[in-house]
């Protein structure tokens, strides 16, 4: 539970080489012999027999990388608006269709691009080490930014889409970071956020956002403090200004506890909220593994409301002010069963109190397969009593849903 040295990445290298490996992994091996050919040749393994593969390899290493994920779902709602009748309705989707592509090029330098559900929403340049001082890092394009993420305030599986309460986008614009061993300091600017004629699809921006980071992330502690500064945007109200700051502890293997306190200013009084996470992995509860999430928020807090329920019918990345105070719960468990752990079970309850509108609660379900390490497939049920949408709590409304996924990662 600690840092590698290269030493002992090498040792790792040096075995693999013995093994041999194959497929996808031989490339990756190919690039490690080439980053640490020194502590190779200083643990006694000869890196001469691979000097045609390296030679090549050295100029490879510029080659275009491609890869990419699809999401496949089959729906069948029960009680959904458009079906009254029984089992029916919305039939297929396009969960999620990307395609990566990276070119590396010289003295650290890479150009990125994403194709995005018929979209080409992200590419930029990075220049690592830039200006010639070690970890200062240069991006320019448009990219993804997203500092919750970073502090473990959400978390994605195969089952279930959650999302950040305000980044996770793409973003035009530049960005300069630091990172010095656990030290971590960044600044951002960027316009055309969201979506429509204010997004990164319009050519001209209307608007200057702004982000700034520092953090401490080691291996037992992190902190970080974060901002975001936002002039007028269609997402957000004028001026609107946020800052969060968060705490993680990392006690033991598979124990992560993080709180994080937000504070939005220029809008709706000025509201503030707070939101506490207790990761458990599998690990360490040796038969599942276990995220609970608890957050509260002041009645006018400005936030994605969108990622707290799963959502068959509505807007996903649905923004609005909460209307009254409010209180979310959220706890999901994951089993991964046999050695391989290609069986999966997944339970995730969400309940959310809202005064004088009421509360909705949600009940998901599922089973998901391993197929080959590419390939997966899941089966879940989600049972919904009321929804939030927008900032306000809906009680009456419901829906019960059957889903298949198929997950292709290449």
């Amino acid at each position: 539970n600690r840092a590698m040295t290269r030493y002992e990445i090498a040792q790792m290298v040096a075995r693999m080489m013995a093994n041999g490996v194959g497929g996808a992994d031989a490339d990756k091996l190919k690039a490690l012999i080439v980053e640490f050919a020194p502590e190779l040749e200083a643990l006694g393994v000869k890196v001469d027999g691979f000097d045609g593969r390296l030679s090549k390899l050295e100029k490879g290493v510029g080659g275009l990388k491609v890869w990419g994920q699809m999401r496949f779902d089959v729906f069948h709602h029960k009680d959904a608006p458009d079906d009254k009748s029984g089992w029916g309705g919305n039939g297929t989707g396009m969960n999620r269709g990307r395609i990566f592509m990276q070119k590396e090029l010289a003295n650290g330098v890479t150009w990125d691009m994403r194709w995005h559900n018929d979209k080409i929403d992200r590419y930029f340049v990075t220049a690592k080490d830039f200006l010639g001082l070690q970890g200062l890092r240069f991006r320019a394009g448009q990219y993804a930014l997203d500092l919750e993420g970073r502090d473990n305030l959400y978390k994605t599986n195969n089952f279930q889409d959650d999302d950040a309460f305000f980044l996770d986008t793409s973003v035009r614009g530049v960005q300069l970071n630091y990172t010095r061993g656990a030290f971590e300091i960044e600044g951002t600017y960027w316009s055309n956020q969201g979506a429509g004629a204010t997004g990164v699809y319009a050519k001209n921006a209307g608007n200057e956002n702004y982000a700034a980071r520092i953090a401490y992330n080691g291996e037992k502690f992190k902190v970080s403090a974060n901002g975001m500064w936002v002039n007028p945007n269609g997402l957000y109200a004028d001026n609107w200004k946020m800052y969060y700051f968060a705490l993680g502890l990392k006690l033991f293997k598979g124990f992560d506890l993080t709180g994080a306190y937000f504070m939005e200013k220029d809008i709706n009084d000025d509201p503030k909220a707070w939101k506490v996470v207790l990761d458990l992995d599998q690990s360490l509860l040796k038969f599942t593994s276990l995220r609970a999430e608890f957050a509260k928020f002041d009645e006018g807090f400005l936030v994605q409301t969108g990622p707290m329920f799963w959502h068959a019918n509505a807007d996903y990345n649905t923004w609005g002010a909460m209307a009254y105070d409010t209180k979310y719960l959220k706890v999901e468990a994951m089993q991964k069963w046999g050695s391989a752990g290609k069986f999966q079970t997944y339970e995730r309850y969400a309940h959310v109190d809202q005064d004088h509108t009421g509360k909705a609660k949600e009940l998901q379900l599922g089973v998901g397969f391993q197929y080959t390490p590419n390939l997966w497939f899941g089966v879940d049920y989600i049972k919904c009593d009321g929804q939030l949408v927008g900032g306000y709590v809906y009680p009456d409304a419901e829906d019960k849903v059957i889903r298949f996924r198929t997950i292709l990662n290449f």
